[in-house]
Formats: structure tokens, C-alpha cells, sequence
């Protein structure tokens, strides 16, 4: 889809934000793109994207959403080897953005309660940064999944 804003972003992603999964290369993994003005990204903020135009789960093949959920379940892994992160959420809205993409999203240990769940990114003392850390985050992921460091 020519307007998609997914569909353009994959086309401009920097490889410093990006990770690479030999095995699940009809996926897009990467950090969520900086949209702040004041570096207040949550650092960690993971999006999971199928390459192709589709905007639900019902629209993969079975062989593709099955191919997801393990893609999923091992970025998720990966976050919960991060020594500060102690939950990670697992979200699809859909509402913003007409192409499926999946939020994973780390809670920091020592977030209070109070900003569990759709509220982590609102927590003060969470960390937050621009695309210097962002980057950074993703190269300390890269080191994990013993893949090269451009995607």
C-alpha cells in the first residue's frame, strides 16, 4: 500500500535500529522509530512488522502467523535477558496505523504500580532517550542474538 506509514518506514529504516532474524526475514524487528522532539522514547520499546501489507493476523497465512508468534516469543526472550527489565507487554492496537504491528513493550523493575500496563511509558524515572540510546539498546540485543550488526 503506496500511503501505509509502515510500509514507508520500512523502506527508510536505519540498520542501527533494526534487528535481524535470519529465520523470520518476512518480519521487521525494530526498535519503535523516534518520534519525540525531546528524546522521551521509552528505551527498549520493541515493534514487531510482517514486510507485507496486511493489517490483522487474519490476513497471514497460517505458516506466517505461526512464524510470528515464534518471532514474538523470542524478542521477548531477549528483552527478559536485559538485567533491568522485568515484564514485558505484548500489544496490538491497530487503531492509528492500518498495518499489523505488534508493540513490545519492557517494564522497568522499579516501576511503581500505578504505571503498569498501557501506562509504563509514563513513568518518570523510566528509561528514555533518543535515538543515540535507542541504538545503543539494540546493538547490547544484537550481541544476544549473535547476528551481525547491521540488519
Amino acid at each position: 500500500m503506496n500511503d501505509c506509514f509502515v510500509c514507508k518506514k520500512h523502506k527508510t529504516l536505519t540498520p542501527d535500529l533494526a534487528l535481524n532474524f535470519k529465520a523470520y526475514d518476512e518480519f521487521v524487528v525494530a526498535h519503535a522509530p523516534d518520534r519525540t522532539e525531546d528524546a522521551s522514547n521509552l528505551i527498549g520499546a520493541l515493534i514487531i512488522e510482517p514486510r507485507i501489507h496486511v493489517q490483522n493476523w487474519s490476513e497471514l497465512s497460517p505458516r506466517q502467523a505461526a512464524q510470528l508468534g515464534t518471532l514474538i516469543g523470542d524478542v521477548t526472550g531477549l528483552l527478559y535477558a536485559h538485567p533491568h527489565i522485568e515484564h514485558v507487554y505484548t500489544w496490538v492496537f491497530g487503531d492509528a496505523v492500518e498495518h499489523l504491528h505488534i508493540w513490545l513493550m519492557p517494564r522497568y523493575k522499579g516501576t511503581p504500580r500505578e504505571y503498569w500496563g498501557i501506562k509504563v511509558t509514563q513513568w518518570p524515572d523510566a528509561p528514555k532517550g533518543g535515538h543515540t540510546e535507542m541504538t545503543q539498546f539494540v546493538s547490547r540485543l544484537k550481541a544476544l542474538t549473535n547476528e551481525p550488526e547491521t540488519a
